[in-house]
């Protein structure tokens, strides 16, 4: 819906109207500024609102007003906010470039609006030459807050410079400032007295080169409450002076998170006194220098695209996390680089990297080791891991081959190894082994194991996978043998198996006692269930796709009572459903493309399935037009219905569904009429020519039956 209707400026005694996240919304009612009761107007997130109605001004009731957008003309100018002195909270205020006489900012006296506490004043971000730099500096002047103000961004300004009341300590209880995309300042203001601020975030200043001794106010120890500092997108910033200092009297005493990104031509060395620095994240900074020995602190590291910066064993002994990406000048990882409390690792797109430390067993600590899209990494490192290591995930690494032998930390928990096209190998230790007393041996008690698109992997390790594992994914392993074997017979912990281009799947283990989601897909070497049907009492969700040679569907499903959800695609040799039918607490069903099923629609007993909320039905016989005329009577609790190739829906009697809110015809090429439930909200209609004329909203005889539905899509375009 893209406008209310007029009646709205009926609405005398309407308080509050919100219409948050309303993003087709192009325009507010005429009338509402004659709704003088009202109080609280909520628009935010109405992207596609270009101004305000006219008269906003009467609505001196209002305490909430979460956005103003300043139209072009006199209409909707900034002025209306001038009666308006009961604002609280949160205001917005953008279009501001449309703003032609200065004395209209000047009427709106935000200096006497003391109870907003965060404000929001926005320009284009179109910086035309219609752009007028001293009258945007004149207007920013005159939108000076109340100093009870704590939150406050200004975006898209194109003033040169920014007004004195931002350079002043004006604001006592301010806690955050954003200033972004301000591109024509060259300046930051002299921020530094700011007692309370607590997040500064400066993006976008394209224009700004240097930052000098007057971002921090004249003092010595500035910015005393700062615990978050971001700079960002600033692509011609070359300098940062930082003011002589100790520990004790320096600059920035309490930042606790600094983040440098994109700042391509910045070459300074950070300072050397950051005493309470527990996070670092420089991303695309290739000229930085950082002298980590002066982070005592510091906890997590994160470098990307910095080619400049070398750590060594200066790095702080406190970093518990580090993040590398895109450093290409990284060929190999020293042992001295790693701190021994690390406990998470992770290194991505280094296209250099050939080889780990041997040392990885001594960082006594780690437990997260990923490694993603490194080209040239080989093999791992013939030394045991971290006897602490809970995850280790290794993504897009084409080279890696195979993993050193020998067992894997007891503590292993999750298992990860996607895009290695060349591996031949999975990791010994991950399986379990008996000994002579057939007492299982762990050496690993995987829970999660994920085995993503490794076209050269052909064999799991001897042993068993583990009766700890929870959950177990195979997708596009062409190769690899089939994994029912490798299933501990005397029971396991699996609840989710994932199985998807696998075409050694022949048939599953009997012992998925526990299973509570399984979803097959692609799985060509597939023909059947086990005789004695799917052993999975807790079953919710069962989806099979693709399977084009299986024949039938699990034995004995009407068993299955915790089955929710049941989709069956692609799947052209199953022919009919079990003898006992399909469990009857069934919330969704799909059967599609499954050409040659042979039990009619109407056969189904549908209508027994009183829990069903949501069902698709397609493609599913060779003329499903055929049992169009028998009685097809469906559960009153659905409220999304697809379907597609009927002749005629007389027999389903739709207009019983007195729960349907949605609902889809794909393909009805013959289908001539609707008889719609009256509660519908969503109509979809898709490759009907006969149908779509009918319901055309010119022309179309049947579209006074449909047009109460608010969405209407006819061949993917909306009619309303």
């Amino acid at each position: 819906m893209n406008r209310l209707p007029d009646s709205v400026g009926h609405l005398h005694n309407l308080q509050t109207l919100i219409l948050r996240n309303c993003y087709r919304l192009v325009e507010l009612p005429m009338g509402i500024g004659g709704l003088i009761n009202l109080r609280h107007v909520d628009i935010s997130g109405a992207v596609q609102l270009q101004e305000m109605p006219p008269q906003m001004g009467n609505l001196t009731n209002l305490q909430t007003l979460s956005d103003f957008i300043v139209g072009k003309g006199s209409r909707s100018g900034i002025k209306e906010l001038k009666n308006l002195l009961g604002l609280q909270g949160k205001l917005s205020i953008s279009g501001l470039h449309n703003v032609v006489d200065i004395q209209d900012a000047r009427s709106v006296n935000l200096q006497k609006k003391q109870n907003i506490k965060e404000l929001t004043l926005k320009w284009s971000s179109d910086f035309g030459e219609s752009r007028n730099k001293m009258n945007e500096t004149l207007v920013l002047e005159w939108l000076q807050p109340h100093r009870n103000l704590e939150k406050l961004t200004i975006a898209f300004y194109g003033g040169p410079n920014f007004p004195s009341w931002i350079k002043n300590p004006s604001f006592p209880l301010m806690t955050h400032l954003v200033l972004k995309n301000c591109k024509i300042c060259t300046l930051l203001p002299a921020l530094g007295q700011l007692s309370l601020l607590k997040n500064l975030h400066i993006e976008g200043m394209s224009e700004v080169r240097t930052i000098d001794e007057e971002f921090y106010g004249g003092i010595v120890k500035s910015f005393p409450s700062l615990e978050f500092l971001k700079f960002e997108n600033m692509p011609t910033w070359k300098d940062w002076f930082f003011p002589d200092a100790d520990e004790q009297v320096g600059p920035f005493p309490f930042l606790r998170e600094l983040t440098i990104r994109r700042c391509s031509k910045l070459g300074i060395q950070l300072p050397y006194c950051l005493p309470s620095l527990v996070k670092l994240d420089i991303f695309g900074c290739p000229n930085l220098k950082v002298p980590f020995s002066g982070f005592a602190s510091l906890g997590e590291l994160s470098l990307e695209e910095c080619e400049g910066v070398v750590f060594r064993s200066g790095v702080g002994s406190c970093l518990e996390t580090l993040a590398i990406g895109r450093c290409h000048w990284l060929v190999t990882l020293e042992e001295q680089m790693l701190p021994c409390k690390l406990k998470i690792l992770k290194i991505q797109d280094c296209a250099n990297l050939e080889e780990l430390p041997n040392g990885l067993q001594s960082l006594i600590s780690l437990q997260e080791l990923k490694l993603e899209r490194c080209p040239k990494l080989v093999s791992f490192p013939e030394a045991a891991l971290s006897p602490l290591l809970r995850s280790l995930v290794l993504q897009n690494c084409p080279s890696l081959i195979c993993f050193p032998n020998g067992e894997l930390p007891t503590t292993l928990k999750h298992l990860r190894v996607e895009d290695c096209e060349n591996l031949e190998s999975l990791p010994e230790g991950m399986m379990h082994h008996k000994s002579s007393s057939t007492v299982s041996k762990n050496t690993c008690c995987l829970e999660k194991l994920w085995i993503k698109n490794c076209s050269s992997l052909k064999f799991f390790p001897t042993g068993e996978l583990p009766s700890t594992l929870e959950l177990l994914c195979i997708w596009g392993c062409a190769n690899l043998e089939s994994m029912s074997e490798k299933m501990s017979p005397n029971g396991t912990a699996l609840e989710y198996l994932d199985i998807r281009g696998y075409p050694n799947l022949k048939i599953l283990p009997e012992c998925l006692t526990s299973l509570k989601e399984l979803h097959i897909e692609d799985c060509g070497g597939l023909e059947c269930f086990p005789k004695r049907g799917l052993s999975t009492p807790n079953l919710r969700h069962l989806r099979i796709w693709r399977c084009v040679n299986l024949r039938s569907l699990p034995h004995q499903m009407k068993n299955l009572t915790s089955l929710h959800v049941l989709s069956i695609r692609g799947c052209p040799g199953v022919e009919s459903f079990p003898e006992a039918g399909l469990p009857a607490n069934l919330t969704s069903l799909y059967v599609g493309w499954c050409e040659n099923l042979k039990k009619p629609i109407s056969e189904w007993s549908l209508y027994t399935f009183t829990s069903l909320s949501a069902l698709t039905i397609c493609r599913v016989f060779p003329n499903m037009a055929s049992f169009s005329d028998e009685e097809c009577l469906l559960p009153p609790s659905l409220t999304y219905l697809s379907i597609s190739e009927l002749e005629s829906l007389t027999s389903m009697a739709l207009q019983n569904l007195v729960s349907l809110k949605e609902l889809a015809f794909y393909w009805c090429r013959k289908l001539r009429s609707l008889e719609l439930p009256a509660t519908l909200g969503r109509l979809e209609i898709s490759d009907c020519p006969i149908i779509k004329e009918s319901c055309s909203k010119e022309k179309g005889g049947y579209w006074p039956n449909i047009a109460h539905i608010p969405c209407i899509q006819i061949d993917g375009s909306y009619i309303h």
